[in-house]
């Protein structure tokens, strides 16, 4: 049994060793890439995946009205818009990232031939249990359907696409942050049927009805000398038929007083989409670049605030938005990794078979952590020696004259 013991701990042992010299040989030999995809190119290598995906039709049913009803809604699972960003960080470092932009779910609804039907989305509230754990926040949701008025067909069924943009379907359902959005079905005498949408919420939607401003805010959180972008979102969503919108965005300079004035020393602010196209009944994310190379004037200098004028062009009207930034000079990222990253209209948690946000940082942060593992493995190698031989011990004690050189006589 001692030897059968011995040969299992070695196993063990050695199979750790393995694991060690394959984290340690990488982390010191194998540079990381900082490199990728640059705007506009999300196909290339090291980029994340960008694109539409999911099934659109022909997937689950993720929840259905009671079948007794004269109207029955039944909601499928969504496909998703994933959309990727990367910006320059210091040197020739960058950074990238995906997240999903809206989800669109199919929506069936079933009643007697010829019944006209039409779709809303009702308020997605919390409970009064999950305001008092602090574990959910509200915010603006952008729901469209597509059509939002339907009529059965010969066999009792019509089709529509339910957008949503400010919330995703959860991957995991709890009741700390799910929260159910009512998809309502509305018929000539009133409410036919309700069905609950399990949603999460994400980053607000900023829509606008009609030309106007688009909101920039809030504070734009940074640290001293590093780079960072913010997303922001805006949705054009007109009461009826309408031309799509021209924008531009550009930072003229500091702002104060409803006065423009020259941009600050060491602090650069762009847009990394200075222009688009807003169509009616469609989301648009453009980003807010901000590289700075500031420094604490004082030792006790903890922060420092500026305000920007961004000039907004939208249709032929011309709009004058303020943009707040906030600098922190207190390190709150040991080892530096050169790059800061915002993200605020979605979280960059993306549906199921969606790869994960892409970053990239110095080789430094990842041989740390690969340094790390390799020691707790290492330690694992000395404590399973250690319990081999005291095993051996236990098993086969030395005898007394065992293991001496025979005394000639």
């Amino acid at each position: 049994m001692g030897n059968s013991l011995s040969r299992s701990v070695s196993f063990v042992a050695f199979t750790a060793l393995l694991l060690a010299l394959s984290i340690l040989l990488p982390a010191s030999v194998m540079p990381v890439s900082a490199q990728v995809s640059p705007p506009g190119a999300p196909g290339a290598p090291g980029a994340p995946q960008c694109g539409w995906d999911g099934p659109l039709n022909g997937g689950g049913i993720i929840s259905r009205s009671p079948s007794g009803s004269a109207v029955v809604v039944t909601v499928g699972e969504p496909s998703w818009q994933q959309d990727c960003y990367s910006f320059p960080g210091p040197g020739s470092s960058s950074s990238g990232y995906s997240f999903p932009a809206y989800e669109v779910f199919p929506l069936t609804v079933n009643a007697s031939p010829g019944t006209t039907v039409r779709l809303q989305a009702g308020q997605a509230l919390p409970t009064a249990q999950q305001l008092s754990q602090g574990g959910i926040r509200t915010n603006t949701l952008w729901t469209w359907f597509n059509p939002g008025t339907v009529v059965t067909d010969s066999t009792g069924i019509a089709k529509s696409n339910l957008t949503l943009a400010g919330a995703v379907m959860p991957f995991v359902p709890n009741d700390v942050s799910n929260v159910t959005l009512p998809i309502q079905a509305m018929t000539p005498t009133g409410p036919a049927a309700t069905v609950g949408l399990p949603i999460e919420f994400e980053g607000a939607v900023n829509i606008i009805e009609a030309p106007g401003p688009i909101p920039i805010g809030p504070t734009l959180q940074v640290q001293m000398n590093q780079s960072s972008d913010n997303v922001l979102n805006v949705v054009y969503s007109p009461s009826g038929p309408s031309a799509p919108l021209r924008v531009s965005l550009q930072v003229l300079g500091s702002y104060a007083n409803g006065n423009v004035g020259p941009m600050p020393s060491g602090i650069t602010m762009s847009f990394s989409q200075p222009s688009f196209e807003l169509a009616p009944d469609s989301i648009v994310y453009f980003a807010i670049v901000e590289n700075n190379t500031l420094t604490p004037p004082t030792s006790a200098t903890t922060s420092a605030n500026y305000t920007f004028a961004v000039q907004e062009v939208v249709g032929n009207s011309t709009y004058i938005e303020p943009l707040n930034v906030a600098v922190s000079f207190e390190q709150l990222f040991a080892g530096g990794l050169g790059v800061s990253t915002t993200v605020s209209p979605l979280a960059p948690t993306a549906p199921a078979s969606t790869p994960p946000a892409v970053s990239s940082s110095p080789a430094g942060f990842r041989g740390a952590v690969m340094t790390d593992l390799a020691i707790v493995a290492v330690v694992l190698i000395v404590v399973l020696s250690v319990t081999v031989l005291h095993a051996r011990g236990k098993r086969n004690p030395v005898k007394p004259g065992e293991g001496q050189a025979p005394v000639p006589s």
